[in-house]
């Protein structure tokens, strides 16, 4: 599985950060973990084959993690005719306005049998050839308003995005999994709470490499790494289109 970063912004795109956005590739098919970056643009610029392309997994409903979507979605509706994907959104709502969006206001012109539009909700919502995908449920959006954590398997190999989590932390909603079982990998935001929240988690973290993205203020960064080497993990800061392999 290679993991690479398209958009390690945080809600507001830099001139050389895009919005959250991260390609895995597994097998000879790729996925998109969030989609707040011009993601058919990369495709191309990055010399995929849109046809191998299977799904986008969001993780919230907010337009820095899904506003990609319509135009790739619109271009393999009208353009990209051999194309086929899996779209989870968390908001019905949400999704229906994109149907609407790619068919110029009616959404009957979409063919949402390759183009398929699902909601998400806890638990496994995919699985195939290469990997499985579980949603966990976070409290960054409020009462009445989903949002998750997404991990993802490939065999005995697992990484967490833990999208978008509560202010401050104060709902506690790191996901268990990265305390008990643990994971290879975690890949967290760090735009909605501070080092010194998130500092007794990491005590108890169980992962053997923690990329920190989404991160605001930039004044972060100079604190992460200043406590690199402080833990039993390794700790990185991604920009975008750097890239690993699981």
């Amino acid at each position: 599985m290679k993991i690479t970063f398209w958009g390690t912004s945080h809600g507001v795109p830099a001139h050389d950060r895009y919005c959250s956005c991260t390609l895995i590739e597994s097998g000879d098919v790729f996925y998109l973990i969030d989609c707040g970056a011009p993601a058919v643009d990369l495709i191309h610029r990055n010399h995929l084959d849109i046809n191998k392309f299977r799904a986008v997994f969001t993780t919230h409903a907010h337009s820095d993690h899904t506003f990609g979507i319509p135009a790739l979605a619109e271009l393999m509706n009208w353009y990209y005719r051999d194309s086929s994907a899996d779209f989870y959104l968390t908001d019905k709502a949400l999704a229906d306005a994109m149907l609407n969006f790619m068919g110029a206001g009616d959404a009957s012109r979409v063919d949402t049998e390759r183009l398929r539009f699902k909601i998400a909700s806890t638990g496994v919502v995919y699985e195939d050839e290469n990997i499985k995908v579980e949603y966990i449920p976070t409290c960054h959006m409020g009462v009445g308003k989903p949002s998750y954590s997404i991990l993802v398997t490939e065999g005995d190999k697992t990484i967490l995005f833990s999208g978008d989590l509560s202010g401050g932390l104060c709902h506690k909603d790191i996901p268990d999994i990265v305390f008990n079982d643990g994971v290879d990998v975690m890949v967290c935001e760090m735009a909605h709470f501070g080092l010194d929240d998130i500092k007794p988690y990491l005590e108890r973290l169980k992962v053997r490499d923690l990329y920190f993205n989404h991160v605001y203020p930039l004044e972060k960064y100079d604190q992460i790494e200043a406590v690199k080497g402080s833990y039993p993990f390794n700790i990185y800061t991604p920009n975008d289109n750097d890239s690993f392999e699981l």
